[in-house]
């Protein structure tokens, strides 16, 4: 009996044992996996300058625009994936004018790529690109004009020269939060649809452009979630299926505004109603420094930075009518032309995908142009689809 126990033990301790390394290998797959922002955007730009990409896209207004601006949303929307899928597209027309120019080719490293992704992602939340005519005509339509006077006559602080210097997109989003009641009868407070914010903030700059914020760079999305919970964001709003259920849910399976200044006109919007929920709660409306709005931005911005899934039989389809098996094999099991890309121990996530198409593209292109094959042209929704494909490992092999 004694033996018996002994035995037994032994079995629980290795199943107890067997179990915690596969949850610790599945914890570690899904780490790598990833869907939370990594990397610096401080960084990132850094990056951007010294490995010359300033010298072809412009860099928030530094930079030469011989080519496309890598910050701007117009390129592509924000998400791992639309980098990504223009830096795809790109490369083939990068590579071509760099041999021409004899423009040194530059080194990325894996974690290098993960800071430029950091950064390129957090600078297209910034770009605005409103009217300022149909600016001017906002700030009299809706009211703004009442009390913040145009030519800063009235005295009644702030005027429009002062709001001027609110020349960020995280400290104009702290100012529409912080901002009072717009109305003291109780009634309606104007609201922004749309691109209304846009245009009323390029009226209110008077034409100067100031398109990336430098308070994002140094953003930091853990502090942001903490204060989301310290200023009782939750009371009201979920991020991930917790906390509050009064407000509209704020996780990733919400659409965000594409810019932080659209963004400030939702929080605008949404003021009255919120006001009334923390009343009723007993609850005092928080307000926010520029250091802590830069932070609550990033932390809900990088809720919406999950790599992207998809269907792995879907993703086989693309990869062969891509071509991409013409030299990595039907299965990408690999062949004479091409590596292997699925099977124990590859995993592929954006920054993954980026650094080896920027370390093996040049080679990738010049064969495909041997082997008499066009350049595979991607679409934002490829990318997830592919690279659930190439994670899936081939059957008989798990």
């Amino acid at each position: 009996m004694r033996r018996l126990l002994v035995w037994a033990l032994l079995a629980l301790t290795a199943c107890a044992l067997l179990v915690a390394v596969l949850r610790w290998e599945h914890e570690h797959v899904r780490s790598r996996w990833s869907s939370v922002l990594v990397g610096s955007p401080r960084t990132g730009r850094r990056i951007f300058q010294q490995k010359g990409c300033i010298r072809c896209h412009n860099d928030g207004g530094t930079g030469a625009a011989t080519s496309m601006d890598a910050t701007s949303a117009r390129s592509s929307p924000p998400g791992p994936e639309r980098i990504v899928t223009a830096m795809w597209n790109h490369t083939p027309e990068m590579w071509a004018r760099m041999r021409a120019e004899r423009v040194p080719y530059p080194v990325l490293s894996h974690e290098e790529m993960a800071h430029l992704f950091a950064y390129l992602y957090a600078a297209r939340t910034v770009e605005q690109l409103g009217d300022a005519d149909r600016g001017r005509e906002l700030f009299e339509a809706k009211g703004c004009i009442g009390c913040h006077a145009a030519d800063g006559a009235s005295g009644r602080p702030p005027t429009l020269p002062a709001l001027a210097r609110v020349d960020t997109p995280v400290r104009w989003a702290r100012a529409m939060w912080n901002h009072p009641p717009a109305t003291k009868d109780g009634g309606d407070q104007p609201r922004f649809e749309h691109d209304e914010m846009d245009n009323l903030v390029a009226y209110v700059r008077g034409g100067r452009a100031v398109r990336f914020d430098l308070e994002l760079l140094e953003a930091d999305a853990g502090r942001g979630s903490k204060l989301f919970h310290e200023k009782s964001c939750t009371v009201c709003h979920s991020v991930k299926d917790e906390a509050g259920r009064v407000g509209p849910e704020l996780g990733p399976g919400r659409e965000l505004p594409p810019t932080i200044v659209q963004l400030a006109g939702s929080m605008w919007n949404h003021a009255p109603a919120m006001r009334k929920a923390m009343a009723e709660r007993d609850i005092k409306p928080a307000t926010f420094d520029d250091v802590e709005m830069a932070d609550l931005v990033a932390f809900l911005f990088s809720l919406r930075y999950a790599e992207p899934g998809g269907s792995p039989k879907l993703g086989e389809v693309l990869f062969e009518g891509r071509g991409c098996s013409h030299c990595h094999g039907n299965a990408a099991e690999g062949s004479l032309q091409g590596p292997g890309l699925r099977g124990r121990g590859k995993n592929f996530n954006s920054i993954t995908l980026a650094t080896a198409l920027w370390r093996h593209g040049p080679g990738m292109y010049r064969r495909a142009q041997e082997m008499g094959l066009r350049w595979p042209v991607l679409i934002g929704s490829d990318v997830g689809n592919l690279m659930t494909f190439l994670n899936t490992p081939p059957e008989g092999k798990h």
